[in-house]
Order: structure tokens, then sequence, then C-alpha cells
């Protein structure tokens, strides 16, 4: 399409400028019928061929590659000028003597001169002048359609003037516009309007499919065109008739009525074809979004059953996985010494266990090693749910597979650990656990443990109405991350009275709704302001000033809470006695 619009303002170009060369040869070799077509019609003056020979040129030249834009900005200033000083002549009545030069003693045309711009041709320059440059500067040439189109308007009144017989249509003593001056100017305009393209107006609203386009396509030209047929029989036959004039226009109105039904019949027929396509079309498209939204429910509901049954059975499994990891924690705490009753027992027991989910990434054991000694257990798989609740099955099978007679807490968390980094490399995965492990003696009155990368645990010495934290000997990370990891066993004494409470870091590391994190510090704060607490009421504050800090009743991460009291000091005859294991009735507080 762009080519067909650059071929039509090459051509008009052409035409333009081929008509301003035949004036001039006309007025040079004095066959004035080159300028004027008909002796009875006024010729085009040299000076308006001249401008016409150098515009059209500027248009021929605008998008060859050797066009010079200073030379057509200069071929422009040029016309310019001489039509300014056209008008400046017509409006002070001052001759600046130009056009002698070309035409020194000019013929009348009644009561006008001949060989002399029009004022409205100079006008008309002007205009054509700012619309080239416009078209010329990318920016601008959404201005150069609208001029151009005044320019096109403006000649085609002359040439309607000329069809009825009217040259001189404006009167007066100004100069009338030639007739090829304003066929000249159509041809410029016409050249500008296609040079502009589809794209911009006037040609902008008559593309497309567009109703409104579609219009505009078959109403404008058919009204034009009824408009000169009916005003050029007016003038020129229906007037010579000897006719009532009420029958003429009776008539002439019922063939512009007959014409225009002709082109309404016709639109309305295109309309209403493409209303009925559009129509159709719409109820296809329905018809089948209804089809599609039926199928789409169906399958939701499909999937929404299918989902249901996946979820019943998903939490049905979830709640068996949550069973067993219940039965895994002690059901019973072991008794020391073995033979002795829980009420006579030198250590206890107490837990909190509160997973954040259905199953949980926190785990301990208690476990006895000796006649005097048991061990404790404590950690904390990254994460929580499905995934650290295998973990912690796992991590529970390798220590009882290592916990030995009388087992060192360092040497085994570092077995626990070697054989857990072997189980994740073979899987595939990443992921640790923190943990304490201790080894508490009631005769010897003292503890050894060992921590990996997990909260140190808190000693409430009440006998001296302090709390401390027990740090280990070095530092070392934590489980399943590393292979060759040595873990330190560090010894601490006791005294009758002391606890050592074991935590995870789903008790402490809670946030308000402000965003403040309740910290360790806080902890220990909180836990040495009720030493002297009885261990199961003291577990139970802590939890519930936990709580009120997040103003939640719930927590984000699995909490895990045990405690080991030394009630008294075993004496070196109560060593040999023969143990059993009875159900913990010694540890007053376990919460699931």
């Amino acid at each position: 399409m762009k080519m067909i619009y650059r071929r039509i303002s090459f051509l008009c170009a052409l035409m333009t400028g081929v008509l301003g060369m035949l004036t001039l040869i006309g007025w040079i070799s004095g066959l004035e019928v080159l300028a004027s077509i008909r002796q009875t019609y006024i010729p085009m003056a040299p000076s308006t061929a001249l401008a016409f020979t150098l515009l059209g040129l500027v248009m021929l030249l605008r998008e060859r590659p050797q066009f010079r834009r200073p030379v057509a900005l200069l071929l422009l200033t040029v016309v310019g000028i001489v039509s300014g000083g056209k008008l400046f002549e017509f409006f002070s009545g001052v001759s600046l003597g130009v056009e002698e030069w070309l035409v020194a003693d000019p013929a009348m045309f009644g009561s006008v001169r001949t060989g002399r711009m029009s004022p409205i041709t100079a006008l008309n320059f002007l205009l054509i002048c700012v619309a080239i440059l416009a078209l010329l500067k990318v920016k601008l040439q959404l201005w150069a359609g609208p001029l151009a189109a005044v320019v096109l308007a403006t000649s085609s009144v002359v040439v309607l003037g000329y069809l009825h017989g009217t040259p001189l249509l404006y009167g007066g003593a100004i100069i009338p516009v030639a007739l090829p001056t304003a066929a000249a100017f159509i041809l410029l305009g016409s050249s500008i309007i296609a040079a502009v393209g589809a794209e911009c107006w006037p040609f902008r609203n008559w593309q497309g499919d567009s109703t409104r386009a579609l219009l505009l396509r078959w109403f404008l030209p058919a009204v034009v065109l009824v408009a000169l047929a009916e005003g050029l029989l007016r003038t020129h036959y229906i007037i010579d008739w000897t006719l009532n004039p009420a029958l003429t226009s009776a008539l002439s109105t019922v063939l512009y009525i007959l014409i225009i039904t002709a082109v309404i019949s016709q639109v309305a027929r295109l309309v209403g074809r493409r209303i009925d396509k559009a129509e159709s079309e719409r109820n296809a498209a329905q018809a089948a979004l209804e089809a599609l939204n039926r199928e789409l429910e169906q399958r939701i509901a499909d999937r929404t059953r299918e989902l249901s049954a996946k979820n019943q059975q998903m939490e049905e499994e979830l709640t068996m996985a949550r069973e067993l990891q219940m039965a895994l924690l002690p059901g019973r705490f072991p008794c020391v010494p073995r033979a002795a009753s829980a009420g006579e027992s030198a250590l206890r027991f107490y837990s909190i266990y509160h997973p954040a989910g259905v199953v949980s990434g926190d785990f301990f054991s208690v476990f006895p090693v000796s006649e005097t000694g048991v061990g404790i257990f404590i950690c904390d798989v990254m994460g929580h749910g499905v995934r650290a609740a295998l973990v912690t099955s796992m991590v529970r099978a390798l220590l009882e597979q290592n916990n030995g007679a009388e087992p060192d807490p360092g040497r085994l968390l570092t077995q626990v650990n070697h054989g857990l980094h072997s189980i994740l490399k073979q899987a595939g995965t990443t992921m640790y656990a923190t943990g304490v492990m201790i080894i508490a003696d009631a005769a010897r009155a003292e503890i050894q443990y060992a921590i990996a990368g997990h909260p140190s645990p808190l000693h409430l010495k009440r006998h001296e109405g302090v709390t401390t934290s027990l740090e280990p000997r070095g530092r070392a990370g934590a489980l399943g991350l590393f292979p060759d990891v040595v873990f330190a066993t560090t010894r601490a004494t006791m005294a009758p009275g002391d606890l050592i409470m074991l935590y995870t870091d789903g008790l402490f590391e809670v946030e308000d709704a402000e965003g403040n994190l309740y910290s360790q510090e806080d902890l220990l704060k909180a836990v040495d302001e009720r030493l002297h607490f009885p261990t199961d009421e003291l577990f139970q504050s802590v939890l519930a000033e936990v709580q009120a800090f997040s103003h939640r009743t719930d927590f984000a991460d699995d909490v895990c809470i045990v405690g080991i009291e030394l009630a008294c000091v075993l004496g070196a005859e109560k060593r040999g006695k023969e143990s059993r294991e009875e159900p913990a009735k010694n540890a007053p507080l376990t919460v699931m």
C-alpha cells in the first residue's frame, strides 16, 4: 500500500512539473493556448508556472538518495518570497516589479492583466510551501495533509467556477485563478497527501474495515459526484429547457434521492452482511464458550473430587505419621537407680513437645546408660513437616545403633553425624540437624555433654540462685553437613535441686506483630526470674510468656523442652542394685 501511495505522489508531482514547463514554453513561444487551455480562459502567469516547476521538482526528488535538503529549502524559500511579494503588492498597492521582468507588456483579460499571479494563487503557494516543509520534517508530517487539503478545496472551487461557465468566480478587479493553475494545485496537493500516506489525515479515516471507513468510502464520493452532476445539469442543460422551474426542481430532487437511495442500499447491504456475519460469529463463539465453560466446570468438579480424595488420603497418612512419631518419643522415663521407684529416683525428667504441624522436626530421647547414668538427647532438624520428620527417624535409628554402655557424648554425636551425612549424600538432598547429647550421672553428681550447632542448654543452679548456659569446649557444626567433624565432650557438676533445661530454637525465635524478636537472652532472663519455681510450673510459665509476647496461641516452629533435675546424689552402696524401668510417673508434665 505504501508503494501505491508513493507512485501516486510521484505521478502527481510529475504532472505538476510538466504543466508548469508547458506553460513556460507557451509564454516563450507565444502559444498562449498552452498556458490557458482555451482562448477564452485567462492564462497561467509565467511566475506561477516557474513556481509549479520548482515545487514539482522538490516533490520528485524528495525521496531520491542524491536529494539534498538544503536545495529543497532554497527552492521553497524562492517560491515563498515570490508569493509573499505578490501578497504584499496586493494589499499595499505598491509594485515590486518582479513580474514585469517576465512579461513587460501584458495583454488584458477583461479588466485585469494577464501574466500576473493571482493573490489567491500566491496564498495557495504559501500554504503549499509550508505543507512541503512539514513533509520534510518527520515531527511535522501530520500538518502536511490538512494544509494540502485546504489548497485542494480552494482549487476545487475555482475549477467548479470554470465548469459552471463563470471563470471570474469572485468578480471585481482581482486577478482570477487560471484553470491550469487550479489543476496544478490539485495535482500538487494530491501529491503531498499521497506522500503523507494512510497513517495521517485525510486518508487515515478511510482505511480499514471499520463501518466508519466503509461509509466514508461509499457516501462521500457519491454525495460529491451527485452534487457536481446536479449542478452541471442545472447550469448547462436544465436552465435551457422550457419547463416549469418547480418541475425541474422536483425532477432533480427525485434523481438525487434515487442516487442516494441506491448508495444507501448498497452500503446497508454491505454493512448488514458484516453485521450478520459478526452476529453469527458471536453466536458461534458464545456457544463454544458455553460448551467450554460446561466442560471446564465438569473438569473442575472432577478435579475437586480427585483432590479431595487425595487430601483425605494425605491427611490420613499424616495422622498415621504423627501417631508413629509420637510413639517414637519416650513413653516412660528411666529411674535412677534402676531398682528405685519413681518417687525415689535420683534423676527426674520433664518434657514439653509442641509440633508446629501434624508432624515435627524436633526429637528427644531419654535412655539409661548405666546403673546411675542416663543419656538425654535432643535434636532439631532443618525446617518442619514431613521431610524433617523423616530425618528425625533417621537420627533416632542412628542414636539407638551407637549408644553403647557408658557412651561418650562427643563420640556418640560424631558417629551419628557420620551416619547421617552418608544417608543424606546418597539421597542427594541437603539437610542438617542440630543436637545436644548429655550423660547425667547421679552418683558422681555431674554431667557430660556435647553440642552440635544447637542452642546451649541452661543450667539452673538453684542452690546458688543463678542460671548459666552450658557452653561447649570448642565449636563444631550441625549434624549431617560434613562427614569428618569431631565433637568434643565437656563436663559440669550438679548439686541437688539443679535443673538442666534443653530446648529447641522454636522457643525463642518468635516475632511479635511489629517484627520484634524474642531472643535467647530474653529466654535466659525469663528462666532466671523463675529459677525457684517447680520445674513443671517453670516450663509452663515460660511458654505462656513467649505466647503472650507473640500474641499467638500457636508457634511458627516446632517447640521441644526437656528438663533433667538432680533430686539427690547416690551413695556407692546403691550402685549395684538391680535396675528396672517404670512408666514416667516422675515426669509430671508431658505436653504433646
